[in-house]
């Protein structure tokens, strides 16, 4: 069976076309998490977290857009 493949915090940010602190404050505020960390304790996502992150992305920017009041 083949390893599913981890991404580290700057391939995760390239992937989803963020900044890795982005990922780092979405992390601290709760938003999203790393399923697994290396032997050196740094957060390794798999596809599905990056799936799971775009998900959790798209929803904020609708919301903050749908608290704009509209354009005269």
């Amino acid at each position: 069976m083949a390893e599913e493949r981890l991404y580290s915090i700057t391939e995760a940010a390239e992937k989803l076309g963020v900044s890795p602190a982005t990922i780092a404050t979405w992390i601290r505020l709760g938003i999203v998490t790393a399923s697994r960390q290396d032997g050196l304790g740094r957060n390794r996502y798999t596809e599905a977290d990056i799936k799971e992150m775009e998900r959790r992305f798209q929803e904020r920017q609708a919301r903050k857009r749908a608290a704009q009041p509209p354009s005269p």
